[in-house]
């Protein structure tokens, strides 16, 4: 069975500019797609630092991320490699640190706007229309583009990733804590409702 994830030119979708999409059979993240995926990260930091730089990724311990080949081509692309091991991205991911709440928050809050536009409007069957994949897309790029510059630069010095060599940065630390109680403000979200991003059943119209 052919696993090589594909590219998708699906007629009446328009895809945001800044969004790439690949796609694996089964939904997951496959060591075919993470070559690929290496392929494109050096290409954009190639291209954007135009000088030859020190590069280094930082990632979890998931196995498809531990394939002899990905290690191969980050190694051959010159990137320093840092395993985070099992049961430590909470504390040691960025992304965990203090983005991703944050950008569930923006997620479901589109959700929201576009379910009060109507978008899910009734079918045939009497059941709500899935999202179509654009709209899903301009989501996410949206979502993300408002999570401020200073919660990420500060969630990686957090987690002891920075430029500095002697190991001491300067941060705001106030801006780590992305609880609960402080979420809305963070996001400027007014939402009451709790809804898990998780458990949203977006689906998408192909």
């Amino acid at each position: 069975m052919d696993e090589t994830p594909v590219w998708f030119d699906m007629a009446g979708d328009k895809i945001p500019l800044g969004v790439i999409v690949w796609f694996q059979e089964k939904g997951w993240m496959d060591s075919v797609l993470m070559n690929q995926y290496v392929d494109y990260l050096s290409d954009e930091v190639d291209n954007r630092t135009r000088i030859r730089t020190p590069k280094l990724m930082v990632y979890d311990s998931f196995r498809e991320h531990l394939e002899k080949s990905v290690k191969e081509k980050f190694h051959d692309y010159e990137f320093d490699l840092t395993v985070i091991p099992g049961g430590l991205t909470s504390l040691c991911q960025p992304l965990n640190v203090a983005i991703n709440k944050l950008f569930k928050a923006n997620l479901r809050e589109e959700w929201h706007w576009w379910m009060a536009a109507g978008g899910a409007g009734q079918i045939t069957k009497g059941n709500l229309q899935r999202a179509k994949f654009d709209d899903v897309c301009g989501w996410v790029k949206r979502s993300w583009d408002r999570i401020p510059n200073k919660i990420i630069i500060n969630s990686f010095k957090t987690c002891g990733i920075s430029n500095a060599l002697d190991d001491v940065e300067e941060f705001d630390e106030e801006i780590i804590d992305i609880s609960d109680d402080n979420l809305e403000d963070a996001s400027d979200d007014n939402l009451k409702d709790d809804i898990s991003c998780d458990n949203l059943d977006i689906g998408i119209n192909k």
